[in-house]
Parts: structure tokens; sequence; C-alpha cells
């Protein structure tokens, strides 16, 4: 009798393999699916940043384009102050300007244009599924 159930067993567990394989080598193929899609959507959002940033900078070359309520520190001043004459460290040129304003439109702009993947798409997050395999 117990040399009936061993091959059930052995081809029960071999089914999971099976299933456990085939949905592993799916799960690859949409993982690369969605690293391709995103870096497609990064190319393009890249593109379109940089197409405005040369607009603009031919407009406002060496224009103050904002006054900051603050004297910024170093490295910051440097940025802020790019390409404008004077002394004056609160004028703001249009690179800096334009340097916080794409932060924060970027996921916006993605949107905008189709190419966020869906929210649980996105990745694993702070607590990624366990693997079946080590447990």
């Amino acid at each position: 009798m117990k040399t009936d159930q061993n091959p059930n067993k052995l081809s029960n567990k071999k089914s999971k393999t099976k299933k456990i394989d085939r949905v592993e080598t799916n799960l690859k193929e949409s993982s690369r699916d969605l690293s391709l899609f995103k870096f497609k959507s990064g190319a393009v959002v890249a593109l379109v940043l940089i197409v405005v940033f040369g607009f603009l900078n031919s407009i406002f070359e060496g224009k103050v384009v904002a006054k900051l309520p603050f004297k910024p520190i170093g490295i910051v001043m440097k940025m802020s102050h790019r390409g404008l004459q004077g002394e004056d460290s609160t004028d703001c040129s249009m690179v800096f300007l334009y340097f916080l304003c794409s932060i924060s439109i970027r996921t916006n702009l993605q949107k905008f244009l189709g190419f966020s993947p869906p929210r649980g798409a996105a990745g694993a997050g702070l607590f990624p599924m366990p693997d079946p395999k080590t447990s």
C-alpha cells in the first residue's frame, strides 16, 4: 500500500515544482517588461526636460528670474547665481529655478504622459514577498 502512495506524492511534488517554475518564469518576463517600460518612460521624460531647459535657457540667459528670501550657502549660491552678473547672492537664475521645478514636476509629467506604472507594480516596497523556496 505504501508503494502506491509514493508515486502519487512524487507526481504531486513534480507538478508543484513545474507550476512554481512556470510562475517564476512568468514573473521574470513581467519584471523585464516593466524594467524596459520604466527605462523608456524615463528616457522620454528626460528628453522633454532637456528640450524645455534649452528653450528656457536661451530666453532667460543672464536675467534674474527670482529673488531668494535667504542668502544661500556655498554650493547652493554657485548654482542659484550661475550665469548672472553682479554680486547680489539673493538673485536667482533660471537654471536654479528650473532645477527645483523639474525635481517637483518629474513624477507628475510621467503621469500626464501616461508613462507611470501602476502603484502595485512599482516594486517590492518595504515588505517584499517571501521566497517560497527558502522556507
